[in-house]
């Protein structure tokens, strides 16, 4: 069974920010930008014998932080991340920060997809 979560980690992490699956509500100030991910799907593809032949998988990257264009930014360094694994971006929102509530980030969902092998 193929799982993507160690190789999308690892991928995300390398870009040198504060990085860690699932979704956390709070963060620490001086570990902003950060970077959350989850499996957002993983559906097989099977044989006759039912043997999972590939996977699609779907990776939601969400990207937080204090200022609009670092987000941005960060967002960008994901994506082409991502592509280096062979993840394509199929949706992407900017959710904006609620200004009347303090500590709110600005933030930005990614969702990536991607054919895998089962062996993978």
């Amino acid at each position: 069974m193929y799982n993507p979560k160690p190789e999308v980690y690892e991928t995300l992490k390398a870009l040198g920010y504060s990085c860690s699956q699932g979704r956390q509500a709070v963060f620490e100030k001086d570990k902003l930008p950060a970077i959350t991910f989850t499996l957002g799907n993983k559906t097989g593809r099977y044989e006759l014998d039912k043997t999972p032949s590939v996977y699609d998988v779907e990776i939601v990257v969400d990207v937080w932080g204090n200022e609009s264009a670092v987000v941005s930014r960060v967002a960008g360094e994901a994506e082409a991340a991502m592509l280096g694994i062979d993840y394509l971006l199929t949706y992407c929102a900017d959710i904006p920060p609620d200004l009347e509530t303090e500590g709110s980030l600005y933030h930005i969902q990614m969702r990536f997809g991607a054919i895998k092998e089962s062996n993978s």
